[in-house]
């Protein structure tokens, strides 16, 4: 059994990550609970490391949050934040110590249990078979905490409705309990109730009702950038409606500028339909607009990769986007380089650029070396 993190996984778009209002700034070395929540902060304040980091802005936050967790070590809030922002950069080793730490500085703390229930599920997935149900046990525990100690906690919920998905009954998983749970959802936040369907449905491999529900949780919450950016991954998959993707991706972008999701939904709808001058466009307005991100230049790589003929001149084009997907840190949560080089030496062999492919994939082996899309393409070199 596999346990999914129910954050945004830009490769995935299936539940979109739920926007929790962080109740905390950083006006001195230390996180001060905020007064009211919401809408204290002047327009000219900067994020907060916790808005940062819903926006997937970690490397942003990572800058914000280091410093002041280097000098407060043992500040419940900062090894919370510090766990978010080690495990997007693929440290989940890290991140779980740091989560562990986090509960135990303040058990009473929701948002710490549930970044706990995640790290473990996380760990489960890179689990042997029989280490997995132990960690999916903890993982069931820390968000059953998480949701326990706070009845508005949407994120620990969607975590226990994928516990019930995919756990077996001896487990305590059950669709019966999926159903419920999304049930609950609906009553605290109808929107994201809408969503909760939405994944009931495509557990059903019902795509009709699927489409329903998410269309309903856009109807209800039309400037909400996560709504819209699983409306928009759903039209991409499995039979696209490349009009209705573009519609709503443009939508999302115009909900949020600064946010990278919608810009790399519309190139990869752009790419699958050969609109090279579009797509530039929209590749140009996201370096813009989200500069330390380059993951659309990745996305319109891998769909032409995966598109295009051997021969064909377009490969030129991926070619371009995966060298400068490659000529900067990769931001956190997205591809790594490793994955970057892998499908650049794909590129390049597909061109017939033989010796150039094996020395790209040679060293995606060497940054990762567990990477088995790049070791099965190396041994037809052998």
């Amino acid at each position: 059994m596999s346990i999914r993190r129910l954050t945004v996984h830009r490769s995935a778009f299936i539940v979109p990550r739920l926007l929790i209002a962080a109740c905390f700034a950083l006006p001195t070395a230390t996180l001060t609970p905020c007064l009211g929540g919401i809408g204290q902060s002047s327009p000219a304040d900067p994020p907060s490391p916790e808005a940062l980091i819903q926006a997937g802005h970690w490397k942003r936050a990572r800058a914000q949050v280091d410093p002041l967790y280097k000098a407060n070590p043992n500040d419940a809030e900062l090894n919370y934040l510090m766990s978010q922002i080690d495990d997007a950069f693929g440290d989940l080793t890290g991140a779980r110590e740091l989560a562990e730490k986090s509960v135990a500085l303040k058990s009473s703390e929701s948002r710490y249990h549930r970044q706990l229930a995640d790290v473990d599920g996380e760990t489960a997935q890179a689990a042997s078979l029989f280490a997995k149900g132990g960690w999916a046990k903890k993982f069931k525990a820390e968000a059953d905490s998480a949701a326990a100690l706070d009845g508005k906690n949407l994120e620990a919920r969607f975590d226990l409705l994928e516990y019930y998905l995919q756990a077996p009954r001896l487990m305590g998983g059950g669709k019966e309990k999926a159903a419920a749970m999304a049930d609950e959802i609906t009553k605290i936040d109808p929107a994201q109730g809408y969503l909760a369907q939405a994944r009931l449905a495509q557990d059903r491999k019902d795509s009709t009702a699927q489409e329903s529900w998410l269309l309903k949780a856009a109807a209800a919450k039309p400037n909400d950038h996560d709504i819209l950016v699983a409306v928009a991954g759903f039209y991409l998959k499995p039979q696209p409606n490349f009009p209705q993707a573009e519609n709503y991706a443009r939508k999302a972008v115009v909900s949020d500028r600064g946010r990278v999701d919608g810009y790399a939904l519309l190139a990869i709808s752009l790419a699958f339909q050969s609109r090279w001058n579009d797509l530039e466009t929209v590749l140009a307005q996201a370096e813009a607009k989200v500069p330390d991100d380059r993951v659309p230049y990745y996305r319109a790589g891998v769909t032409i990769l995966t598109t295009a003929n051997p021969g064909s001149e377009e490969l030129s084009r991926a070619e371009v986007y995966f060298r400068k997907y490659l000529g900067a840190e990769p931001e956190g949560g997205e591809p790594p380089l490793a994955g970057a080089h892998w499908r650049l030496g794909e590129v390049l062999k597909k061109e017939g650029r033989k010796s150039e492919a094996k020395s790209e994939l040679e060293t995606a082996l060497r940054l990762k070396p567990d990477l088995e899309g790049a070791s099965k393409d190396l041994k037809e070199f052998e």
